[in-house]
């Protein structure tokens, strides 16, 4: 098992850390975690005059059944142990994701508890963890599998002094306080800003490619859906 990204404690306002998780795995544990992970519930809040209002909205991390057991007066230290982070909410999600904003860290440990959940309905279900602090302080992405019941997992990270390495390379003006990154520059025909949104997300897929690749080897022959057993349907001379 390989050590977590960072865990920030303290009482400054916290840099937003969005989360991108995805599931990889057969139709019955995608819809196990549609179904109970990505689902929204009808809840009553008070609108800014103080009136009822009813609005859909995910479940607390914390009302999930396979997390530890939630203690309100210690929610802190729960959610730093348990989830990775001092809070965090499911903002919105899909049929094979879900995206979590947490405050200065990745929810690392709620990646776990949730890969042993759904292992249980797939034991070669593999989650995708994708993430990055509001201000691109740091990136990362993980890769989080079962192996034997047991959950495991590996990952890549990159701060800031090493991104603006790479784009120093790129724009060796980088970082001066007179080259305006969200500009035009003729010199290079493009806007450096933009590139350097490009490079981060070639980073999470070169990464990603890598992490997954030992699974993606594991892969059943001969399916046009990927991740996915032979069936009765399968036929050598035409799906391999």
């Amino acid at each position: 098992m390989v050590q977590w990204p960072r865990i920030q404690v303290g009482d400054n306002m916290a840099n937003h850390v969005s989360n991108y998780i995805t599931v990889y795995g057969n139709d019955e544990v995608i819809e196990k975690f549609t179904n109970t992970v990505n689902k929204t519930e009808e809840r009553e809040i008070k609108n800014w005059e103080g009136n009822p209002m009813k609005i859909q909205e995910h479940l607390a991390i914390e009302e999930f059944s396979f997390m530890p057991k939630y203690n309100e007066d210690e929610s802190y230290a729960w959610y730093c142990d348990n989830v990775g982070a001092k809070w965090a909410h499911i903002e919105d999600g899909y049929d094979d994701y879900i995206n979590v904003v947490s405050a200065w860290s990745p929810v690392s440990e709620f990646c776990k508890y949730l890969t042993e959940y759904l292992a249980a309905t797939d034991p070669k279900v593999v989650l995708r963890h994708q993430y990055e602090d509001e201000f691109r302080n740091f990136i990362g992405v993980q890769v989080f599998w079962s192996d034997d019941d047991e959950v495991d997992s590996d990952y890549y990270e990159v701060d800031d002094s090493e991104i603006s390495e790479a784009m120093q390379e790129i724009f060796p003006e980088w970082g001066d306080t007179d080259f305006d990154v969200w500009d035009f520059h003729e010199k290079y025909d493009c806007v450096p800003g933009e590139r350097y949104d490009d490079w981060c997300y070639e980073w999470f897929d070169e990464k990603w490619d890598d992490l997954y690749a030992p699974f993606k080897a594991e892969e059943k022959e001969g399916s046009f859906y990927g991740y996915k057993q032979k069936t009765d349907n399968y036929y050598p001379e035409v799906d391999d």
